[in-house]
């Protein structure tokens, strides 16, 4: 029998479900091939896999009956969000 353990990358507690967040930048390209307007995306983000209740903390998800998390009292911003997830990267790569 095997059993698979979910750790979220936050705040480390063993959960049932995990949600996968990133922050990072989306750049526009345009390519002028053949007389034509072609444009695409690249994305480059930074991954991770939170807990439900990290994600109401931080304002990703709303709560909802099966949680009784409630979300911290200021709204995290987008710099912060992105700080918490490049931390993460950091102690994972020492």
């Amino acid at each position: 029998m095997r059993e698979t353990i979910l750790t979220c990358d936050r705040c480390k507690e063993k959960v049932k479900n995990l949600i996968e967040v990133g922050a990072g930048e989306r750049k526009q390209h345009y390519s002028s091939s053949y007389g034509r307007g072609n444009s695409y995306y690249e994305v480059n983000q930074l991954v991770a896999e939170w807990c439900l209740d990290c994600c109401i903390e931080m304002h990703i998800a709303k709560p909802c009956t099966e949680s009784e998390t409630k979300p911290i009292e200021s709204l995290p911003t987008l710099e912060d969000m992105i700080r918490e997830i490049i931390r993460e990267e950091i102690e994972d790569k020492s």
